[in-house]
């Protein structure tokens, strides 16, 4: 057990003078939790003495009081914005990952789901629909943002955890949309009242921030009963389905078509509308035969998966520019901001094809890594 021995447990509680159906309830949640293989958290201090951050600081967190996330807007190569990302604090980052490395990651998820999770991967999703006749693509649009807070204090007690803990964990896995400007605050207004403790009152939910460690994780959990209504759809139609965030793929090798399709995405959207979702319509694709398959950026077209055409450009392109013009002129040539981070990505595209196509991977790392040495640099180790 987390708490040790109960016998202890129960004694150092009466050495403290805690009431006996303090200590009974206290060990009646912590076996709940731990039955399941999840940590206990008892109270708000517990989770504080765990995490080793002050309770004054996850309570002030919980009621709201600010807003420790900042505000990071991604660039793309063309100057053009993202969505912004919110970054936790450094200690609301530590507190989060614990969460999610001591509770979250520990709840099973739908097994067609495959996006933040060990042992997945974009090419283990793909995979699935090699060799399919027909794709249907969905994107869900606002992803993370629809998700509030009142979805995550249900995965944390249905998980095993009172209702006072739930609603914490839940505060502290959600950013409260009154602070984000990137979101609209009305859309998450709430009539709701603690009468307990009265400063959690709050008029405007949280949402589940994209760039906190325990999002994605908590996505899937509170997907898991669309990804159970999708697979079997797909299942009484022959198809295949996948989730990978907010990407979603059907397949097939049937007889199948156009309308066929679009009953498909009519049926889904009204699914995800229910579930309060909505689908990204511009992002919607219907992929007849013998037109060009990828999903998430694979090609699935054959029996294996293969990386895609620009892929394999983008990498070899650096490989030999690195090669013919020495590693800091073509680092200026392509405007990166820094040698390490050129390096860094580079040899992560390199790592990423090496679990699709690992001998082309293979012999193309090889370059890399003697263009490196020849400029007096090493790769870096993930």
């Amino acid at each position: 057990m987390t708490t040790g021995s109960p016998h202890l447990y129960r004694r150092e509680g009466r050495a403290r003078g805690k009431p006996e159906a303090l200590l009974d309830a206290a060990l009646t949640q912590t076996q709940s939790v731990e039955a399941n293989g999840l940590a206990a958290v008892l109270t708000l201090n517990h989770l504080a003495v765990r995490t080793g951050v002050s309770y004054n600081y996850l309570r002030g967190i919980v009621e709201r009081k600010w807003d420790p996330y900042d505000d990071i807007v991604l660039k793309r190569r063309n100057g053009r914005g993202m969505r912004p990302i919110s970054a936790p604090h450094s200690p609301l980052m530590r507190v989060q990952r614990w969460i999610l490395h001591r509770i979250v990651d520990r709840v099973p998820v739908h097994a067609d789901s495959y996006a933040y999770q060990a042992g997945s991967s974009i090419r283990s999703c793909a995979s699935r629909h090699a060799g399919a006749r027909w794709l249907v693509k969905l994107d869900i649009r606002n992803f993370f943002e629809t998700i509030d807070e009142r979805r995550v204090y249900t995965v944390f007690h249905k998980a095993g955890y009172v209702q006072l803990v739930a609603l914490e964990l839940a505060r502290l896995c959600t950013r409260s949309a009154a602070h984000a400007s990137h979101v609209d605050s009305h859309r998450f207004l709430s009539n709701m009242r603690d009468r307990v403790i009265s400063p959690y009152s709050q008029a405007v939910l949280g949402f589940l921030p994209q760039g906190a460690p325990t999002s994605g994780a908590l996505a899937n959990l509170i997907f898991y009963e669309l990804d159970t209504t999708f697979s079997r759809i797909a299942q009484l139609e022959r198809m295949v389905y996948t989730r990978y965030a907010d990407d979603l793929t059907f397949s097939t090798i049937e007889e199948f078509s156009r309308s066929q399709a679009t009953s498909l995405i009519r049926e889904v959207g009204t699914e995800l509308r229910r579930a309060g979702f909505s689908l990204h319509e511009k992002k919607t694709r219907i992929v007849p035969p013998g037109a060009r398959k990828a999903v998430l950026g694979l090609l699935v077209d054959n029996n294996k998966v293969r990386l895609n055409r620009i892929v394999r450009g983008r990498i070899t392109d650096n490989v030999r520019g690195v090669e013919k013009f020495g590693l800091a002129a073509h680092v200026a040539h392509r405007r990166f901001s820094s040698l390490d981070g050129f390096v860094r990505h580079v040899s992560g595209l390199l790592a990423f094809a090496a679990d699709v196509e690992p001998e082309w991977a293979h012999a193309l790392g090889e370059q890399w890594r003697t263009a490196l040495h020849a400029n007096n640099w090493s790769e870096p180790s993930f």
